[in-house]
């Protein structure tokens, strides 16, 4: 049944050598080490915590690579075959409806992820369930431990038929595996169906936050309009993309194909490699330990494409970070000895330094209160951002509800429902992605200024935004567009005739009998059955405007609850970004105070220094500037390290 082989889910065999962890990083964790002794040596544990949380980072990166592509393109194979496991269900009759997403682990553990009913609607939890809770973007997401065998039940269209009661939203894996061992991360996406999908929404909303994409198309035919348009959203959204084609096994015609997809790309403007595979040979190659049959699969170029452009430049930018932080952390515990080491050796400048610091200390000072430049643009930049979000996607559901009654008033919604229904989805999903595109944008923008305004001892390196997944909102509205119309039947059209008819006979007979006129019987049959058909069409006229009025109502009432959800999901975006960004400048303005503060203290003290002390006090201060000016060395020449790597890489 399985269009596509895969592997025994307990086959081990790796068939490509994966790098671990490279030399520049071994430089930049033990640099990270002794800066965080120093730290602590020094009585600065805010410092040292600082550089904890960067070591962890660049010990355990993730490096979230998204597989994305249209449907029944072999997306879950390539992973499988990645994987040289059966992690994600590859069948002819279903399709993978919700991510899977498959990470390092020391054991194979799968887990659903379930979304909660509503409060009042929420049953006792299944007996012998396990399930652990987790928040994601301000919703409770249960994982729920499932058996490695049933992933298939819980991340394909079937899952609503096996588990009708669960709102699953995705599957989350464990596995041990050398190529995951680096930090990257595997999501299989489901098929994107077009470009205003809701499956496109959730995979650009998972793009957003991607560190690379694989994009997909199997080998029998060319890239379609469609998939063009959706590579060129992925592309703004995600800094790495590879195209890969698949299936090359299976069309003798794979190169023609593929020469023909290299031009449509270089027509586009965008220089992308397409690295042809086939997921049948990559699984042979794995069976037999055949080195040349993988190659010829196509696989050895695409992990070194995954370990060099995902895994390698997130390692960079890991290294990066901790060149600057630890620049800044050394750079502000050699202050403090420096200030008091020139007090003692220049007494005539004690007075000019010691107001210097006391300086620095109010502007440090001031950095922490809420008039600071940074703090001010950063509660204006989140209030006028609000606003121009809401307003953004206002003006985008006032245009769809103009084309919508357009639409409705030029055909009778009975008979077109079931087209427009599903366009009407497509196109409030491709509004969200939008809209949330700008959300995305922008906050970056609004975190630079910040930067910028905040920039005061030589620039910080911030921590990534949490964005959450503009898919989720669309998931979240618990509405559809359905609707039942009120349509006249045979029956009725038949009775709504006879009664205009009979209205009819029974007036124009009433009103023969009144004037005695010989005949009238005749005339009032006719003349009333004139009057039914008249009547008929009033009432196919009234009952096609009902439908439409009840087309329309349903339209407004579905964008409303999509509205509703939307304004909060970027609001709740917003808060996080602005609660981000707060507490990360607090804390270095916290940080620099300590430091400014410190300083000034030992230049005090160093300026009451009795004449005996001082020299030995100088010899003190002389050997923490020597290890320290060691430290900072071997800093420097971890960033020019990264800046040669980042150059070679580009």
């Amino acid at each position: 049944m399985s269009s596509n082989p895969t592997p025994s889910p307990d086959s081990s065999t790796d068939v490509d050598d994966v790098a671990g962890v490279d030399a520049r990083t071994t430089a930049a964790l033990e640099a990270l080490t002794s800066g965080v002794r120093a730290a602590e040596a020094y009585g600065r544990s805010d410092l040292g915590e600082r550089l904890t949380r960067v070591r962890e980072r660049l010990l355990n990166p993730d490096v979230n690579v998204v597989v994305i592509g249209e449907f029944k393109q072999g997306k879950s194979s390539l992973v499988n075959a990645l994987l040289n496991s059966r992690v994600c269900p590859v069948d002819d009759d279903i399709a993978t409806a919700v991510p899977t997403t498959v990470r390092h682990g020391n054991e194979r553990r799968a887990f659903a992820l379930v979304a909660p009913p509503a409060p009042e609607e929420a049953p006792g939890v299944a007996p012998g369930s396990s399930s652990s809770a987790s928040s994601v973007d301000d919703v409770v997401i249960d994982r729920h431990t499932i058996d490695f065998g049933e992933i298939g039940d819980y991340a394909t269209e079937g899952r609503q038929t096996m588990h009708p009661d669960l709102d699953v939203r995705g599957v989350d894996v464990e596995l041990d595996r050398k190529l995951l061992e680096t930090g990257l991360v595997l999501v299989d996406t489901p098929g994107v169906g077009g470009l205003g999908s809701a499956h496109a929404t959730a995979a650009l909303g998972a793009l957003s936050v991607a560190d690379a994409a694989v994009f997909l198309s199997d080998a029998s035919q060319e890239y379609t309009r469609t998939e063009m348009a959706f590579l060129e959203q992925a592309i703004e959204m995600c800094p790495h993309v590879t195209c890969v084609m698949t299936k090359t096994d299976f069309y003798p015609s794979w190169r023609k194909v593929l020469d023909i997809n290299k031009a449509h790309l270089e027509r586009a403007g965008y220089d992308l490699p397409i690295i042809p595979v086939s997921s049948t040979l990559r699984i042979e190659a794995i069976k037999r330990s055949d080195k040349q049959l993988n190659a010829e699969s196509g696989f050895v170029d695409l992990v070194a494409r995954l370990r060099d452009d995902a895994v390698g430049q997130a390692a960079l930018r890991e290294q990066t970070a901790a060149h600057v932080e630890l620049l800044s952390v050394v750079d502000q515990l050699i202050a403090s000895f420096e200030a008091e080491r020139t007090i003692i050796d220049d007494p005539e400048a004690r007075a000019a330094l010691l107001r210097q610091l006391e300086e620095a200390t109010e502007r440090s000072q001031q950095l922490k209160s809420q008039s600071a430049k940074w703090s001010v643009t950063l509660n204006d930049g989140v209030a006028d951002l609000t606003a121009d979000v809401e307003h953004d996607f206002r003006e985008r559901v006032r245009r769809l509800l103009v084309e919508c009654d357009e639409a409705i008033e030029a055909s009778d919604p009975a008979e077109t429902w079931s087209e427009f229904e599903p366009w009407l989805s497509n196109r409030v999903s491709y509004d969200v992605v939008s809209n949330y595109r700008m959300l995305t944008t922008r906050s970056s923008e609004l975190s630079g200024e910040v930067a910028d305004h905040f920039r005061v001892d030589g620039g910080e390196v911030l921590e990534q935004l949490d964005i959450g997944n503009a898919g989720d909102a669309l998931a979240r509205v618990g509405a559809g567009a359905g609707v039942e119309f009120d349509e006249q039947s045979t029956l009725m059209a038949g009775m709504t005739m006879l009664r205009g008819s009979y209205s009819g006979i029974l007036m124009f007979t009433m009103l023969g009998g009144m004037l005695a006129v010989p005949g009238i019987g005749a005339i009032a049959v006719g003349i009333g059955l004139v009057m039914g058909r008249k009547g008929l069409k009033d009432e196919k006229v009234r009952q096609l405007a009902q439908r439409r009025q009840q087309a329309k109502t349903q339209v407004r009432k579905y964008t409303d609850d999509v509205s509703f959800q939307v304004t909060k999901d970027a609001r709740d975006n917003l808060r996080r970004t602005q609660r981000q960004l707060r507490d990360f400048y607090s804390a270095r303005a916290e940080e620099l105070h300590r430091s400014t503060t410190d300083a000034l203290s030992s230049a005090k003290a160093a300026a009451q220094t009795d004449e005996r002390d001082r020299a030995t006090r100088v010899r003190d201060i002389d050997a923490e500037l020597e290890r320290l000016g060691s430290l900072r060395s071997r800093v420097t020449s971890l960033g020019a390290g990264t800046r040669g790597a980042q150059g070679g890489a580009r």
